[in-house]
């Protein structure tokens, strides 16, 4: 894989648009006097600058589409790494559902204004960010991507009282907290999964696979940083359980160069398949080597990068035959994917990534349980989450007694397709498998890799 490969997928990332504002429905009316108000707040606090158009003679009967005019200004929060890729992309989609809901007429007739911190990948950031929000008077805080910052400010939620639905944070550490101790912590969401979720999918198709080809002994590689151990201890059991051995484990560093020792490491084990998960660039390598290597064992798994439509040709095609996890994905979830998906890319110009759905979606299930409450207040607010499940754009969202997103196919469940072609080709879970989809599984003939197309399921 070369360098300017990697840098530029880097630079399509990092370069996002800056904000984008427009209001749906709008309407030819008399002459308008506008308006622009900046809010300034202290330190790192950012507030969006808001155009107010005053009509100078409204319509006697606005038509049905017209919103109603606002009663007062209600604040949300977002505490983001905006010094990561991911961070913007997530700040992007909150502002696009707040921007929907306002242009619906807001939240029991008030404005959501949204107010924002960035945390620079920090937990003493994520502190402070979350304690100046609190005290900006903010209703609810969305965004929180790292664990580390998440279980900072957990201890803050008693005190503060201020809602949090994070996108991220998968650690099951703070799953516990809330089970132990739910008075103190019971104002802490995730919309989307924890670590264990996490292995436990990406457990449910290598499973099937193994029962599908009697594949007995698995090489597990993966990123040497923490928030792969839940992964670790369920696969311990789950591969007990399903009569898997996992004949060789092979941790990699973050900047790791090469595959080749690792690939080899695999093939001599005896191993008949291959899982991996990876959060940085190491799906390049990994690419790059898996077919330098001709590697003749199917490679299942997960990586930040390799689940974009980018990826493919960013490769130079290196990644054919690999099957990659996705959080959210560009096929029928539910009757909002599509719509956020096309949305998302034509205002941002690139497609969304994995928690940056969660993060669109965690804004729109606050509004919600908000109509439903019929008030801001936050124990009311709460039950109403605890209490009721929400469609959203990456899936169907039902929170469990630890206040993550339920796992389940019918519930938040990842996608997994295998590349073909450089097409992402969608091969698990099966409701969402098109007629006549095939997969491609490989041998090796002389040296050479050879991938052999089957019908699927």
């Amino acid at each position: 894989m070369k360098l300017q490969a990697v840098q530029a997928v880097l630079v399509v990332l990092i370069v996002i648009a800056g904000l984008v504002g427009y209001f749906a429905g709008q309407l030819t009316v008399a002459p308008a006097t506008v308006t622009t108000v900046t809010v300034t707040h202290p330190a790192s606090i950012v507030t969006v600058t808001t155009t107010v158009v005053t009509t100078a003679t409204p319509p006697a009967t606005p038509p049905p589409t017209t919103p109603p005019p606002f009663v007062g200004t209600v604040k949300v929060g977002a505490l983001l790494p905006l010094n990561l890729p991911i961070g913007g992309m997530m700040l992007k989609a909150i502002e696009m559902a707040i921007e929907e809901i306002n242009a619906a007429g807001g939240l029991l007739g008030y404005r959501v204004e949204l107010v924002y911190y960035d945390t620079e990948w920090k937990a003493d950031k994520a502190v402070e960010g979350y304690k100046r929000l609190a005290e900006e008077g903010t209703k609810a805080v969305f965004g929180v991507f790292a664990s580390h910052e998440a279980l900072a400010i957990m201890d803050l939620l008693p005190l503060y009282g201020v809602p949090v639905i994070a996108s991220g944070a998968v650690s099951d550490a703070i799953d516990q907290k809330v089970l132990e101790n739910y008075e103190s912590y019971k104002y802490w969401f995730r919309a989307y999964v924890n670590a264990t979720s996490q292995a436990t999918a990406t457990w449910d198709l290598l499973a099937y696979l193994s029962r599908r080809f009697g594949w007995t002994k698995l090489a597990w590689i993966y990123e040497d940083l923490p928030w792969v151990i839940p992964h670790a201890l369920y696969g311990q059991m789950r591969s007990a359980q399903e009569g898997i051995s996992v004949v060789e484990s092979i941790g990699v560093p973050i900047d790791v160069a090469s595959f080749t020792d690792v690939f080899a490491r695999a093939m001599a084990s005896g191993a008949e398949y291959i899982t991996w998960q990876f959060s940085g660039t190491e799906d390049y390598v990994f690419a790059r080597d898996y077919f330098l290597g001709q590697v003749p064992l199917l490679a299942v798994g997960g990586g930040s990068y390799a689940m974009l439509d980018v990826f493919y040709e960013q490769t130079g095609g290196a990644a054919e035959g690999l099957i990659c996890i996705a959080w959210g994905f560009p096929a029928p979830i539910t009757p909002k994917t599509m719509e956020f998906y096309e949305k998302y890319k034509r205002v941002v110009g690139v497609e969304p990534l994995f928690t940056t759905w969660y993060a669109y979606d965690s804004v729109h299930i606050w509004a919600e349980a908000v109509r439903k409450a019929g008030t801001f207040e936050a124990d009311k607010v709460i039950e109403t989450l605890e209490t009721s499940v929400f469609v959203g754009a990456a899936g169907v969202y039902e929170f469990t007694r630890s206040h993550t997103a339920k796992l389940a196919p019918e519930r938040i469940y990842p996608i997994y397709f295998q590349w073909q072609g450089g097409r992402r080709v969608v091969v698990w879970p099966f409701r969402l498998v098109e007629y006549g989809t095939r997969l491609l599984l490989p041998k090796s003939v002389d040296g050479t890799r050879v991938w052999t197309e089957i019908p699927w399921p």
